[in-house]
């Protein structure tokens, strides 16, 4: 396998709109994801559990993105306090980014079946780039931002913050993960900066419906902006059946045509206590003619109780 700076350059292009403007991971399965996005769902549950997730991204396409996820969140000492813990990775190309995060969450409303949560989370993350990889090519060794045959790495700190609210079947988060635009890119060779941390903005909303005993409808959205990048908007449709399983599609706005892509999504309640989620992305962009699309894989574990009860609303999200 060859990867050339150019196909690293026009991943992240791709990806973002400019080299300086997404360092996030994106995950298709952000219903199941909130602590990702925002630290004020740690302990919204009212149980504690963990969440496993594999996304290959672009399949096909060399130095795509492959990003891995661990989480872990749960009240703690009571249910209006929440405790979340959070590793990431990602790698794209030569770049390798791992980060790590500690959630704290507060209710504010402590009723049974509303809350007003605010939370706030401490981060660190790796990054290292790679040059001396055998596999890259550069196309000019002159350019100054490139450490030819050397690797250079780095770790920043940040904080982030979050709302996030639930009633009865309804939900909605706003939340910004970094707050501080650091500096991630520093050449010596030629004395400038090269890279920062642009602030992502995240909002999520939803509802859940119930059709009948058995049938309950459900519709997620997720909107995502960061400085000069278009915004990113997921919608999602889906329906669970006898509280086993979800099936659902969502649309990706963004790319530069019809739309960004399809996802496809199935989601199984194995037990009273483990979940598995599938997706699979069909890209709706020009970059569909080098993929065959995207897989992501979750697995959920809950730690549940056996007073825990799962029929209240509160649980739809």
């Amino acid at each position: 396998m060859r990867i050339t700076l150019y196909s690293v350059i026009l991943l992240l292009v791709t990806f973002a709109g400019r080299l300086e403007a997404q360092q996030e991971s994106h995950y298709t399965q952000f219903m199941y994801n909130k602590l990702y996005l925002n630290p004020a769902f740690a302990g919204a549950e009212g149980f504690g559990s963990f969440i496993g997730i594999y996304r290959n991204q672009w399949m096909g396409f060399e130095g795509a993105p492959v990003s891995q996820l661990v989480s872990y969140n749960t009240p703690f000492l009571s249910r209006r306090v929440g405790f979340g813990l959070l590793f990431n990775h990602d790698k794209i190309g030569i770049m390798n980014n791992w980060s790590g995060a500690l959630s704290y969450s507060y209710d504010l409303l402590n009723r049974p079946n509303a809350m007003l949560r605010v939370g706030f989370h401490g981060s660190a993350r790796y990054f290292q780039v790679d040059f001396a990889d055998p596999d890259l090519v550069i196309a000019d060794p002159n350019d100054p931002s490139i450490l030819t045959n050397q690797s250079t790495d780095d770790i920043y700190y940040n904080v982030g913050a979050g709302l996030y609210l639930s009633i009865n079947n309804f939900f909605f988060g706003a939340s910004i993960p970094r707050i501080i635009e650091n500096v991630i890119g520093f050449n010596p060779n030629s004395g400038t900066s090269t890279a920062k941390e642009s602030r992502h903005y995240y909002v999520m909303s939803g509802f859940a419906l119930p059709l009948s005993k058995r049938t309950t409808m459900r519709s997620s959205v997720l909107g995502k902006y960061v400085q000069h990048a278009p915004v990113d908007v997921d919608v999602n449709l889906s329906f669970e059946f006898n509280r086993r399983l979800t099936t659902g599609v969502s649309y990706r706005v963004g790319g530069d045509g019809a739309g960004d892509s399809v996802d496809f999504l199935l989601f199984g309640q194995l037990t009273r206590i483990l979940g598995l989620g599938l997706a699979y992305d069909y890209s709706l962009s020009e970059i569909s003619d080098n993929t065959s699309g995207s897989i992501e894989a979750l697995l959920r574990v809950d730690l549940l109780r056996s007073s825990d009860n799962l029929k209240n609303p509160r649980f739809f999200f």
